[in-house]
């Protein structure tokens, strides 16, 4: 019958503590790569939601001036021209103000 000295037993352990350390750096190697390509995938779906969002801003906001420019046109071509820029203005103004009560009245509760 062999005997197992300390030194075996040392040994074994010693090779068993590597092994199980090889096969956590392995799985933990996959986890971070199953992972980087969940993030990266989730980036690439957010900043195309973000372009188009921005693009949607973008083509709202043209749109807007265009219609203030209109506005303008037809204020200038029946009041003074001086008095058409307070009258855009003052009707942009009201507007932000509705918008500004909504959100208030959204945030409190009471809508």
């Amino acid at each position: 019958m062999s005997r197992v000295t300390i030194s075996d037993f040392a040994i074994a352990l010693f090779d068993l503590a590597e092994a199980e350390a090889r096969a956590l750096q392995e799985s933990a190697r996959a986890f971070l790569r199953a992972e980087r390509q969940g993030l990266e995938a989730a980036l690439w779906r957010s900043g195309i939601g973000l372009m188009l969002a921005g693009a949607a801003l973008c083509s709202l906001l043209a749109g807007l001036g265009f219609i203030s420019w209109g506005i303008y046109l037809l204020v200038a071509a029946y009041l003074a021209p001086g008095a058409a820029p307070f009258v855009t203005g003052g009707l942009w103004l009201f507007i932000g103000l509705g918008f500004g009560v909504a959100a208030g009245r959204r945030r409190s509760g009471a809508e």
